[in-house]
């Protein structure tokens, strides 16, 4: 799908005018009309840093033919259209899977001593 089939698509879900969002990205609603017409098919990063803002989806959005919508604050409900899954995991995940996988290592070391003693 097309970058300006897909800002449209997030204008629209957010209900908001052409010249609404225009105006909110510091352009012109005919160089917005372009864009989401395919008419202009370069659009400069800083442009699609400020989409990416106005709309709360990563850049990955656009380059992907996957949608996931609201990336940073997704609370767990659908939003618009998604058609991948959104996970919302814990922020301190990482350190939880580290500190179990330690846990289950030190209870492995016990279990190969234990096994020791009962062999001798």
């Amino acid at each position: 799908m097309e970058v300006g089939i897909k800002i449209k698509r997030l204008r629209e879900q957010h209900k908001l005018s052409q010249p609404e969002l225009a105006h909110k990205l510091g352009i012109a609603q005919t160089t917005l009309s372009n864009i989401e017409s395919g008419q202009t098919q370069k659009i400069d990063f800083a442009l699609m840093d400020k989409v990416c803002k106005e709309f709360d989806v990563d850049f990955s959005y656009f380059t992907e033919n996957k949608q996931v919508n609201k990336v940073k604050t997704n609370e767990g409900g659908v939003v618009g259209n998604n058609y991948a899954p959104i996970y919302n995991f814990p922020e301190n995940l990482i350190e939880q899977l580290q500190a179990l996988v330690t846990e289950i290592k030190e209870k492995d070391a016990k279990i190969k001593e234990l096994e020791n003693l009962l062999k001798k």
